[in-house]
């Protein structure tokens, strides 16, 4: 898992499959980490491709497993479906030509906290793991208090305006 987004041999740059606010996203983002930058917020229009800004976002900036959390189950579901490299159909990274077929057969690898067939091993194996966050940080707490402080290396959250609420304050606590 480590080191995967830094090595992983990408096309994001000057790509004519990616919209302009993805790779001028991606690009404004990895300028803002390599100078030091901790916690950013990156806001695009509606329909300019948030889900693919998210699925590109990692590689070149994270130096280990990233966690996606999803505001609603609907969201994470299309998540699920834009970063499975085993359905190529769906997959952002193979539908946009991002990554190569042979290079997708080392990951990215995701696991999904989805309260049904989802455990901790699965998250160990996977580069992201992906959940919403009534599943990451509920009342009853399952599966935020089983992650070492440092096994995040990236925190992405999609529709950021709802983090004033308590769940994602649990969250930004736990993984400063």
């Amino acid at each position: 898992v480590e080191e995967f987004f830094l090595t992983a041999k990408v096309s994001i740059d000057y790509h004519s499959e990616l919209r302009d606010p993805q790779r001028e996203g991606h690009a404004r983002t990895y300028d803002y980490f390599s100078q030091g930058g901790k916690k950013a917020i990156i806001q695009i229009p509606v329909g300019s491709g948030k889900t693919g800004l998210i699925a590109l976002l990692p590689f070149g900036i994270s130096r280990g497993r990233v966690l996606v959390i999803a505001p609603n189950i609907t969201i994470r579901e299309e998540l699920k479906k834009n970063l499975d490299i085993t359905n190529r159909r769906y997959c952002f990274w193979a539908r946009c030509n991002v990554l190569a077929a042979e290079m997708m057969a080392a990951g990215p690898y995701v696991a999904v906290l989805d309260g049904r067939d989802a455990n901790i091993h699965d998250c160990d194996r996977s580069h992201i793991v992906l959940t919403n966050i009534q599943q990451l940080a509920s009342s009853a707490d399952r599966w935020l208090p089983q992650f070492p402080d440092r096994f995040f290396d990236l925190i992405l959250v999609d529709e950021g305006h709802h983090s004033a609420a308590v769940s994602w304050k649990k969250v930004f606590e736990r993984f400063p």
